[in-house]
């Protein structure tokens, strides 16, 4: 098989190559960063999501904490999603090269190069890929019951993922019943029996922890949504992204046989899409969204005939290249060429967190404390050190919210960090006294302030009660056992 493929996996190799000096060229981001914190502090949840990322992470810290070894299970990732598309396409009959290509296709695409960029639902491509696979194969094959468990344990990881997943159940349960009818019952009840265990430990973190996910996702996260013809457009622009125009084009010109697969893609991709256009309405799609569907996109690249799919894998790797050779030259060009830039101290704290950790080993306090999440998450991983946030009412990244106590800081002397200057207005309403200095890494200025006699009543009137307000503001219906913001700071 090497020798027939021989040029397509010289292909796949070079731009596996190229991805792998992508991964260790780009600077550690904030969400990678602040993906680390969480595995820094297993919980049974977190404030934005439900925990899985974080538990992976977790797990994968025993062998090492590095951030290149964390992106390892992005890269392991698109090979599972290959290898789903591959073995589901064999499942329902598609000839074997046909299959093989499209699995080629896949990771030859653009999307498999950005994986990495996309932490959080790398975990949900990965659970959701093999929950699928071993759910068709429950249902195809006499072997039922233990693809039936590894199905439920695959898929409620998925939903431990993110509540995307959501979406991804309902259309393999409806395919399910349409389809296999009365065969389908024993194994649907038992996946269905495990992905609900699943469930049940996210509403009791949830009903013990303010709620924390369905308040973010669903009310804090869309509160600024406004209708908009721009996020529409988007995200029919994401879809063609992905698909391609070519792809488009040699799906257009295909005709599709009303199989088992068709029926498959049909249901999960027009509930994806319905839901999609849906939400673009008012918000902004980012390709993110879209990668729990991927695998079943380019499956519909398995009815295109073989001469067809030969010329998508070589347009697919020419586009890919030119993704290669932006993305390498960028991340190539030295900092400095971009000190003009307004955001030249985030480019700087990036690329050279290490040299921002060695300034920062002057400041003797215990804690230094950030303004932003993304700082905290940054300098935390790589100073070893814990950095917490203060001074902070952004919707995102409220970990910190559980993980300090801002009442012990009453009265006391703190450190501030900052990549632009601190208000003083804020410092002299928030302190008793402060003093103000900064440092200077590759050309980027950074600002310190120590505040003495930190004022814990304008701290709680001016940011607890905003907080309060707009992320702990749990509605009148749901029961609530327990919530630590609420107990800590309000209770009577």
């Amino acid at each position: 098989m090497i020798e027939r493929y021989k040029r397509e996996l010289s292909i796949l190799l070079g731009i596996f190559a190229f991805k792998i000096l992508i991964l260790w060229l780009l600077p550690l981001t904030g969400d990678e960063a602040y993906f680390i914190k969480w595995a820094h502090n297993p919980s049974m949840g977190y404030y934005d999501h439900p925990p899985m990322v974080g538990w992976v992470l977790y797990a994968m810290s025993f062998v090492s904490d590095s951030h290149l070894f964390f992106r390892s299970f992005a890269l392991l990732s698109t090979f599972v999603a290959a290898f789903v598309l591959y073995k589901i396409a064999l499942l329902y009959g598609t000839e074997r090269q046909r299959a093989l290509y499209t699995s080629f296709l896949f990771l030859a695409s653009p999307v498999d190069l950005l994986l990495v960029l996309m932490t959080n639902d790398v975990a949900l491509l990965f659970f959701s890929s093999l929950g699928t696979l071993f759910l068709l194969d429950s249902l195809e094959k006499k072997e039922w019951f233990g693809y039936a468990l590894l199905s439920g344990f695959f898929l409620g990881a998925a939903f431990l993922s993110k509540y995307f997943a959501v979406f991804l159940l309902f259309s393999l349960l409806l395919f399910s019943l349409l389809t296999y009818r009365a065969k389908a019952l024993k194994t649907v009840a038992v996946v269905a029996f495990i992905v609900l265990l699943f469930v049940a430990q996210n509403l009791h973190f949830n009903y013990n922890s303010c709620w924390n996910n369905i308040l973010f996702n669903f009310f804090a996260r869309t509160e600024d949504s406004v209708y908009g013809i721009s996020t529409v457009l988007g995200y029919f622009g994401l879809l063609l992204y992905i698909v391609t125009p070519w792809g488009f084009y040699f799906l257009l010109k295909t005709k599709f046989e009303k199989t088992t697969l068709l029926r498959l893609l049909t249901l999960i991709l027009s509930v994806a899409f319905f839901v999609f256009f849906a939400v673009s309405l008012k918000n902004n799609i980012g390709l993110h969204w879209f990668l729990l569907f991927t695998p079943y996109i380019f499956l519909l690249f398995s009815f295109i005939q073989m001469e067809h799919l030969q010329k998508l894998f070589n347009y697919n790797a020419i586009f890919t290249s030119l993704h290669i050779i932006i993305l390498v030259t960028a991340l190539l060009l030295p900092t400095s060429l971009l000190k003009e830039h307004k955001k030249y101290s985030d480019i700087v704290m990036y690329t050279q967190p290490e040299s921002i950790c060695k300034s920062l080993e002057i400041f003797d306090d215990e804690k230094i404390f950030t303004l932003s999440y993304s700082s905290a998450s940054l300098l935390s991983h790589f100073c070893k050190r814990e950095f917490n946030v203060l001074f902070n009412n952004s919707k995102y990244g409220r970990l910190d919210d559980k993980l300090l106590d801002v009442r012990e800081l009453k009265g006391r002397d703190i450190t501030l960090f900052h990549k632009a200057p601190i208000e003083e207005k804020l410092l002299t309403q928030a302190c008793n006294s402060f003093s103000l200095e900064s440092f200077k890494s590759d050309g980027a200025t950074f600002y310190m302030a120590t505040c003495k006699g930190f004022n814990y009543e304008f701290y709680k009137k001016n940011y607890l009660n905003l907080q309060n307000e707009k992320f702990y503001s749990i509605p009148s219906w749901l029961p609530v056992g327990a919530c630590y913001f609420k107990e800590r700071y309000y209770a009577k």
